[in-house]
């Protein structure tokens, strides 16, 4: 089987795919890339890694898409990928939102990353770091590192270190428009975290529920692992220094 680049605009068709309930085998045959592929995008997926940290590399099974290309089997889907309540969420913020144009640089992007020291000799991720931040229309906020897992009160620990000089140094006082965006991961939606929110006077822009991620922050994290993977840290020190430098 001949391996050829998978480009970074079918890699999220075939994400599209999976976040609305198609099988990896599915997809696979769907996008024309081998089960292993689809399996690691899945991989990528499940823990929150940019795309373009897979492998360049994957078996691909046909030379081309299908002509019905994804939109179209997306549509041919016959069972529903959500309940009615999530789905009538969905409706509703679309129809909230339809005439937005310039409202949309009043909204505080934000989300977590993780990047790797990568072994190049056993090809195996050697460590993790995690990146959080956020961007705005005009802005890009803090970097904000650490390791492990987080709960509702380890992610106010972390927003609060960034969060509202970023709001109080971008955003007019006058204005009063500006809301934050964050998915609906559940250290994002704990009562601690909503509770410091109402607290501190942070208006969240409701997020609609299992919805694939639509975060304008996540064109960030590809290019800051593009320029990683250029630049081939060797231990998470380096990995820090270069993140911050990017």
């Amino acid at each position: 089987m001949v391996r050829v680049k998978v480009s970074l605009e079918k890699k999220i068709d075939i994400k599209i795919l999976l976040q609305v309930g198609f099988s990896q085998r599915h997809v696979a045959q769907t996008c024309g890339v081998s089960k292993t592929c689809a399996f690691r995008v899945a991989q990528k997926l499940k823990q929150k890694l940019p795309l373009s940290n897979l492998l360049d590399q994957c078996p691909n099974n046909s030379s081309s898409y299908p002509e019905y290309g994804v939109q179209k089997v997306i549509q041919k889907k016959k069972t529903p990928y959500r309940k009615p309540a999530q789905r009538k969420q969905r409706l509703s913020f679309a129809q909230q939102h339809q005439y937005w144009l310039n409202e949309w640089n009043n909204i505080i992007w934000s989300d977590e990353a993780h990047f790797e020291v990568f072994n190049r000799k056993n090809r195996t991720y050697a460590r993790r770091l995690t990146t959080e931040s956020c961007i705005s229309g005009a802005a890009r906020g803090p970097l904000v590192m650490y390791s492990g897992n987080v709960n509702g009160s380890a992610y106010i620990k972390i927003i609060e270190e960034a969060l509202p000089m970023f709001i109080e140094n971008t955003f007019d006082p006058s204005n009063k428009n500006w809301a934050f965006m964050q998915d609906n991961a559940p250290p994002h939606i704990s009562k601690y975290a909503m509770k410091w929110c109402k607290d501190n006077q942070i208006d969240v822009l409701k997020w609609p529920a299992t919805s694939p991620d639509l975060n304008r922050i996540e064109n960030l994290w590809d290019h800051i692992d593009k320029e990683l993977r250029k630049m081939k840290p060797k231990n998470v020190i380096e990995l820090q220094d270069m993140i911050q430098d990017i």
